[in-house]
């Protein structure tokens, strides 16, 4: 049976504890204080188990870890500015090599895979797997590197189109006057009969987004084996359309920021409701030094929001709310990158 004086102590320290912890910043002299008051009611060796007296050193070392953590001037240490996870995204260097850089500094971190042969439009990834399109005899190939970086085979597109999108175990690529999905079932296709696709996104749930040559912006539930009604955009994005991503269950749009009959310099990222079309919000303008033409740049999201736009002939950006930074060419000893990257990891 325990004894009542040692009950009464633990539930004195227990409430003890427990004030200081709501406290949202503790007193100074508070670990002091509590040592001290429990050394007064310890004068007598101690029958507690030994669990009870682990529990009260690690709620103590607590209390120590909360009053170190609000010393005066520690909050004024400033660390180096570093990537925030995952940081890099996935480029070909060169015409036939895949490798991922730091978003910030520009520098190479791992060369992922060497293909058969060069790699045409932009990349696709999804999770630690990349996709890419790669010439071949009478068409292209579209292949994936998985995290063996091993680039195997996935299908084969007889037309020279490269739009290309993978998402949520999905990949979905536009092949002559249609889309196929890739990865819940059998393929699918989806035809686009007339319209040239431009651009294609793929959520985590599946749900398909589809820019065509006609500046129209359709979205698929998953399954949907129909392009359509397209989404009415509103006036804040009026301009055309040149690449698009999904970004927390919205579409994200880059246009011009200005619409007019002389190709833009100056371009925006909108979020657009995939259901109902309706703007969430527009994005700051931002200079790109010359037009970008839509089959020429690509638009991608990381996982906490940040979009990385990036154009073949090497121009690349990092929007991250109202802060617009250029990001460094994708380079490496054997020459630099000209088709667009993506996020990856």
């Amino acid at each position: 049976m325990k004894d009542p004086d040692e009950t009464q102590d633990v539930e004195k320290l227990r409430r003890g504890l427990h004030a200081l912890v709501d406290e949202v910043e503790p007193r100074g002299d508070a670990l002091p204080r509590l040592l001290a008051a429990r050394q007064r009611r310890s004068r007598r060796p101690s029958r507690r188990p030994l669990l009870t007296a682990a529990g009260v050193g690690v709620a103590a070392s607590a209390v120590l870890l909360v009053a170190l953590s609000v010393v005066p001037g520690a909050s004024d240490r400033r660390a180096e500015p570093v990537s925030v996870a995952p940081g890099s995204y996935v480029a070909a260097p060169e015409p036939d090599t895949l490798a991922s850089f730091d978003v910030l500094t520009g520098e190479r971190r791992e060369l992922l895979a060497e293909l058969d042969a060069p790699v045409r439009g932009g990349l696709a990834a999804d999770g630690n797997r990349v996709y890419a399109t790669v010439a071949t005899a009478g068409g292209s190939e579209v292949v994936v590197v998985g995290p063996d970086r091993i680039a195997r085979p996935l299908a084969h597109r007889d037309g020279a189109e490269t739009a290309l999108a993978a998402g949520g175990g999905r990949v979905a690529y536009a092949d002559r006057d249609g889309v196929v999905v890739e990865g819940a079932g059998q393929p699918r296709r989806i035809a686009t009969p007339g319209r040239q696709v431009l651009d294609l996104a793929v959520d985590d749930a599946g749900r398909l987004a589809v820019l065509t040559s006609d500046s129209r912006i359709h979205v698929l539930a998953p399954g949907a084996a129909e392009l359509g009604p397209p989404v009415e955009v509103p006036p804040v994005a009026a301009c055309a359309p040149a690449a698009l991503a999904w970004t927390d269950g919205d579409v994200a749009v880059l246009t011009a920021a200005e619409c007019g009959s002389s190709p833009s310099s100056r371009m925006r990222i909108t979020a657009v409701d995939g259901d109902s079309g309706a703007a969430i919000g527009g994005g700051v303008p931002f200079e790109t030094g010359g037009a970008v033409a839509p089959d020429q740049v690509q638009l991608s999201v990381d996982r906490v929001g940040r979009y990385l736009v990036s154009v073949a002939d090497g121009r690349q950006w990092l929007v991250d709310g109202a802060d617009v930074r250029p990001v460094a060419r994708a380079c490496t000893e054997g020459g630099c990158a000209s088709v667009p990257a993506t996020f990856w990891g």
